[in-house]
């Protein structure tokens, strides 16, 4: 099977990039200055910003049928991290009108693809359920070790390094 035909996202997709991360990968909806924020941040960054990776199916109806986005990030150089560059797939998500015909996997290998390229050494994903069978065929592994702090923190006390003779 002939792999789809995918390709850079530009500015102007940026409108379809905000329908398809927020309407479809979440359902949720999103507060006017959130909206304003990401269609200015993807208008002004589309094309001209090395560090984020956009990668798009069109549906040939003037709408796109999937997407994914990564960024490139700088780290310290080291055993695993070379050059310091290691990549993250933020948003991957296909059109439910246009699902199992391989769009997701083809924008997934695109961006992911480009980031190896750029020199970044590991590239990191959170998985839902449904996309978990697609980045495992990818080569991706479970990372148990990987934990996530939000804010604001659960507890009033702020987190502060460690001092001599303290806990922290």
């Amino acid at each position: 099977m002939t792999p789809p035909p995918v390709r850079p996202a530009v500015p102007d997709d940026a409108e379809e990039l905000l329908r398809l991360r927020v309407d479809v990968l979440t359902g949720q909806p999103a507060t006017d200055a959130w909206r304003s924020t990401f269609l200015a941040d993807m208008r002004a960054r589309l094309g001209t910003d090395p560090h984020l990776l956009t990668y798009v199916a069109d549906a040939g109806d003037g709408t796109l049928a999937a997407c994914a986005i990564g960024v490139i990030y700088r780290g310290y150089d080291g055993p695993a991290y070379p050059d310091g560059r290691w990549g993250r797939v933020h948003t991957v998500v296909t059109d439910p009108r246009h699902r199992r015909r391989g769009l997701g996997e083809a924008v997934t290998r695109a961006l992911v693809g480009e980031l190896q390229d750029r020199g970044c050494s590991s590239v990191e994903l959170i998985a839902t359920e449904e996309g978990l069978p697609l980045y495992e065929k990818l080569g991706f592994e479970s990372a148990a070790h990987y934990l996530t702090l939000r804010h604001p923190l659960a507890s009033t006390a702020p987190v502060r390094p460690a001092t001599a003779g303290g806990a922290a």
